[in-house]
């Protein structure tokens, strides 16, 4: 097992040298990471999240015509034909009417006594609160009472072929390259997103529409992300990461303020926010290939042609032996190591199953959060935005934490800030009218706390595994949290049908769970990373539950063979 990570070592350092050698700090990693990591990260962002907003539904009750022959109020009609839905005074019944003889005159209907009459379903359709969305999905197709259930569904949906496009365009990208794999799934998810602005009326083909644009949404952000990373130097990781992000967080700002400038027509906004994406076909030219798939497949002449291509931006040079080397590169046999070898051995089995559901919870919490938020009352828009804001500040001081503290403390104590302040919701959620801006400032917590264990659980995803399994453990683990992720909009569901208190109670179980998983982890920094299996089944053996991160280790001793 030494040996073959030794091999794979040297693969390495020879692909890493022709990099060095052409610059890997140049001209064309700084403009490529700027247009690719952080400029079209932002345009994609928008159309991964915009069905969100599009099937939001409003404030609605049922209509009972004969008020525009009055001078009531809506608030004042309301009171004298719809039952009360809770303790609030203006809390009235979304789907229930009383069952009267209509029309009927104004003094007749105030002078009733409303506890003879019994109530009936809404029998003329719904009225819909138009203060901040004009139209979405589903006030313009009814999907309410009975059908609410379509919102969720939607979004299930749309979860689901996140997870299933991870697996079918991975495989692809590994098939036919990540460069046309990058523009198809910018096509795919704009003509999705597109198809799915007009079909609404049509459940199922709205339904496939939605597939189709989340196929891509994975591979959109991890094709400009690996390459980056590949021909960067290692000290420019974390800055390329940090570029998606900040991408990912302005294009999740701008979103919000689309939908309000377009006063929440749906149709309108859903385009507004996809198509922009589609302007990387512009740059089709000097989106390049990535030089180490080229090699890995054998195609050296090509991959001579995008190191070329670099070396001249960077105003470098390759070196005269460069075809060759990379002739023998491909020559390489790469060893392959499966999921199985994720279950080598316990200690692999049990980080394994720790990490994959630390992600999972943070995948469920993040997307229940933004959900929520989209439905509070107030301006959802500037609810969305502030809610978006809040990650760059969590990312920041995430970062920090996990360099001081280590992973493991920071992402547990970012779990149980989350639980506390989940159950402070519970208390407020009711009375949201009179404290709307204290449940805000909750929830904005939370999704600070999210953001933090979302960064140390991603870290630790990384840094777990041993070489040799990493992108394998990494793919797994954000496999399972996709797709177990999709019960948010259930969670977001359940609040609306039976008691709004519920998500905020079940997502406060969630990060006490979440904390219970970070703290069993092995911590990871200042560690010496496992290089093998062998490695990995011994790797944190010697530390203790109640400790903090050592020192940096200078020397690192690999488990002993038996």
């Amino acid at each position: 097992m030494e040996q073959i990570g030794l091999k794979e070592k040297k693969e390495e350092d020879t692909f890493e040298e022709l990099m060095e050698h052409i610059g890997m700090d140049g001209k064309f990693q700084s403009w490529f990471n700027l247009i690719f990591n952080m400029g079209f990260i932002l345009t994609v962002a928008m159309p991964s999240f915009n069905l969100i907003l599009a099937v939001t539904l409003p404030n609605h009750w049922c209509h009972v015509p004969g008020r525009n022959e009055t001078n009531y109020t809506i608030a004042e009609w309301k009171n004298l034909t719809l039952p009360k839905d809770g303790n609030e005074e203006d809390s009235f019944s979304k789907c229930r009417m009383y069952n009267l003889s209509l029309p009927m005159g104004a003094q007749t209907l105030q002078g009733l006594n409303k506890t003879t009459y019994e109530t009936v379903g809404c029998q003329h359709g719904w009225e819909y609160d138009t203060k901040w969305y004009s139209v979405t999905a589903p006030t313009q197709e009814g999907w309410v009472c009975e059908k609410e259930v379509y919102v969720p569904n939607t979004l299930l949906v749309s979860r689901v072929g996140e997870v299933v496009g991870t697996l079918v365009f991975g495989q692809l990208g590994d098939m036919i390259g990540r460069r046309p794999v990058l523009f198809l799934g910018v096509l795919t998810l704009v003509l999705g997103r597109c198809v799915s602005a007009f079909t609404a009326g049509h459940f199922v083909v709205f339904l496939v529409a939605n597939v189709v644009a989340s196929l891509p949404i994975a591979v959109v952000f991890q094709s400009p992300l690996i390459i980056g990373m590949e021909i960067s130097s290692t000290s420019q990781r974390a800055l390329i990461a940090m570029l998606q992000f900040v991408g990912w967080t302005s294009g999740m700002c701008v979103m919000p303020m689309i939908a309000w400038a377009t006063g929440g027509e749906w149709k309108l906004f859903m385009i507004i926010t996809s198509v922009p994406c589609a302007i990387v076909f512009l740059a089709y030219g000097i989106f390049p290939e990535s030089p180490r798939w080229l090699a890995a497949k054998g195609k050296s002449k090509k991959c001579l042609e995008v190191l070329n291509y670099i070396a001249k931006i960077n105003g470098t040079s390759i070196p005269e032996n460069a075809l060759m080397k990379l002739k023998k590169l491909a020559g390489r046999k790469e060893k392959v190591y499966g999921v199985a070898s994720l279950f080598a051995n316990r200690r692999l089995i049990r980080n394994t199953i720790l990490i994959s559901m630390s992600l999972t919870l943070t995948q469920i919490l993040y997307y229940t959060v933004v959900l929520s938020v989209a439905g509070m009352s107030g301006n959802p828009f500037l609810n969305f935005l502030l809610q978006a804001l809040i990650e760059l500040p969590g990312f920041l001081i995430g970062r920090a934490l996990c360099d001081r503290l280590g992973r493991r403390w920071s992402q547990a104590m970012a779990f149980i800030l989350g639980a506390l302040f989940q159950l402070a919701c519970v208390f407020i959620v009711l009375h949201q009218e009179r404290l709307l801006w204290l449940l805000i400032f909750f929830v904005l917590v939370v999704k600070f706390s999210v953001t933090i264990a979302a960064y140390s659980s991603y870290l630790q995803c990384m840094e777990l595994y041993p070489t040799c399994l990493r992108q394998t453990g990494t793919s797994v683990g954000f496999l399972i949290a996709n797709g177990l992720g999709a019960i948010g909009p259930y969670i977001v569901y359940l609040g609306t049908v039976a008691d709004p208190r519920y998500p905020h109670a079940i997502l406060s179980v969630l990060c006490v769970v979440g904390a219970i998983c970070a703290s069993l982890l092995p911590e990871t920094l200042n560690q010496k990373l496992p290089e093998t299996v062998h490695d990995a089944a011994h790797f944190g053996t010697d530390q203790k539950f109640w400790s903090l991160p050592q020192r940096k280790k200078k020397d690192y001793q690999s488990a002993p063979t038996k």
